[in-house]
């Protein structure tokens, strides 16, 4: 194992290629961790690692000091993306909630400001999260704003090269929301402009474009939103999620949406079926039926 990458008391940390399986106790595991930049590191957990230990390793690798606005989740056995408990042992959850034995990193708390992190590598973490939500889809954005994060996409990742002014090149990497342009000519057109305008982010170092990126991203409907399907207490269709201004609920019928602000709440509890609200202003707390939805961290 290389001596370079450092070690949290119960995890090893290795490339893939790098681990010989013959090496490892009896009482370790190998599990897998995306990291978002979309690599893989491969690394091994003893029963009683925490998710928090996981977390300082990965912070360690990564040198990354602000580790508040970060953490772990994996895909439960739904299918569905839920949070580690970092305080619980991060093998026992996977066993037993687990998809598949692969943990990723990701932004957990988002800030109303991008210029209130402060470590460069913060920043690029962040930038590459909200890549992500992007081309997920998590982020609503009209094509216009689609193809100024797109050009200034290619100048963070790329930097200045007249190979990038071809519209082919370009066609080979992932510029817009996935299934989000259907028609090949509209999807043409606007790679076509992407290539015109990144000309107008040529000279912007990597850092200076992904602070732009992220100045537009984070005034767009979704950005900080993390959400699931849900019924209120009469039993109807809802959206319930954090965002940063509090908790909100969405309605499929055309009511207008609710915002429960942060201040606004003096407590919240969650089970496995049941998700309440204790409001300052009400006696009775607000219940929501949540189907059995892992605890999330994101708003506790």
């Amino acid at each position: 194992i290389d001596d370079e990458i450092p070690k949290g008391p119960d995890i090893i940390w290795t490339f893939k290629l790098d681990l010989r399986a013959n090496d490892l106790a009896i009482n370790y595991d190998p599990h897998d961790l995306r990291l978002l930049n979309g690599e893989f590191v491969e690394f091994t957990l003893s029963v009683e690692s925490t998710g928090q230990e996981c977390l300082e390793a990965v912070a360690q690798r990564l040198e990354l000091r602000e580790i508040t606005y970060f953490s772990l989740w994996y895909f439960n056995k739904q299918n569905q993306q839920r949070w580690i408990d970092l305080e619980k042992a991060l093998k026992k959850q996977l066993d037993k909630y687990g998809l598949e034995p692969t943990v990723y990193f990701g932004v957990l708390f988002y800030i109303p400001s991008v210029t209130q992190l402060q470590q460069e590598i913060t920043r690029y973490q962040y930038y590459l999260q909200l890549k992500k939500d992007v081309l997920e889809g998590r982020i609503t954005c009209a094509l216009d704003q689609a193809i100024r994060l797109a050009s200034l996409a290619v100048q963070a990742d790329f930097g200045d090269f007249n190979r990038y002014d071809s519209q082919d090149f370009l066609q080979k990497f992932a510029l817009f929301p996935i299934d989000w342009i259907q028609d090949e000519r509209v999807l043409e057109e606007a790679t076509q402009k992407v290539a015109i305008l990144y000309q107008s982010f040529r000279g912007l170092s990597a850092p200076e474009a992904e602070m732009l990126y992220m100045q537009e991203v984070e005034k767009m409907e979704g950005y900080g939103q993390e959400s699931y399907q849900a019924k209120d207490n009469t039993g109807i269709d809802i959206t319930l999620g954090s965002c940063l201004d509090g908790i909100f609920v969405k309605y499929k019928n055309g009511r207008s949406p609710l915002l429960y602000r942060w201040h606004e709440i003096n407590n919240m509890s969650h089970n496995r079926s049941f998700f309440g609200l204790e409001l300052s202003n009400r006696e009775e707390s607000v219940q929501f039926q949540t189907f059995k939805l892992s605890r999330n961290p994101a708003v506790q």
